[in-house]
C-alpha cells in the first residue's frame, strides 16, 4: 500500500466516524476533506507525484464561478462573437455545496458579491476599462448601434 492511500484510508475512516456521530453526510466530507497529495522524498529532494496539490485541472462544474484579476491581458474581445472577456474564471474548487471557493464566499457573506463578480455576469465595477479602451483604440474596435 502506497504512502497516498495510507494517509487517504485514515483521513476517510475519521470522515466515516464524523459522519456516523454528527450526522453529516460522508460523500460531502470527502469531496471537502479528502486531500490529493504531493509527497517530496528528502533524500533525493525529489517531488513523488500522489495526485495534485492545486485544483488547477478541475472541470467548470467543480470550479469557483467567481471571476479574478487575471493581469492586463484577461481583457479580451471575441470579434466572431462580439463578446469581451474580463479576467479568469477562478480556478479553486468550490466550497461545499456553494457555488464559490472559501475565499469568494467571505466576499460574498461580505458585500454580496465577489470583488469582480461572476465570471458569467457582468463586472460590477470600472475597472477592466481602462484596459478595455486600450484594445479598442489598437484595435479600431466600433460598435453598431
Amino acid at each position: 500500500m502506497s504512502l497516498q492511500e495510507i494517509i487517504q484510508n485514515d483521513i476517510f475512516n475519521i470522515l466515516k466516524h464524523i459522519s456516523n456521530n454528527f450526522d453529516i453526510p460522508i460523500n460531502i466530507l470527502i469531496k471537502r476533506y479528502i486531500p490529493e497529495l504531493e509527497i517530496y522524498n528528502k533524500e533525493k529532494k525529489k517531488r513523488l507525484n500522489y495526485g495534485k496539490l492545486h485544483n488547477y485541472n478541475l472541470s467548470n462544474t467543480h470550479r469557483c464561478i467567481a471571476r479574478c484579476w487575471g493581469g492586463e491581458e484577461s481583457v479580451k474581445y471575441i470579434i466572431k462573437e462580439k463578446k469581451w472577456i474580463f479576467g479568469t474564471k477562478c480556478k479553486i474548487r468550490k466550497y461545499g455545496t456553494t457555488n464559490y471557493c472559501q475565499t469568494h464566499l467571505k466576499q460574498v457573506k461580505k458585500k454580496g458579491h465577489p470583488d469582480n463578480g461572476d465570471f458569467d455576469k457582468d463586472v460590477p465595477h470600472n475597472h477592466y476599462n481602462k484596459y478595455k479602451k486600450k484594445i479598442e483604440i489598437k484595435f479600431s474596435i466600433k460598435y453598431n448601434l
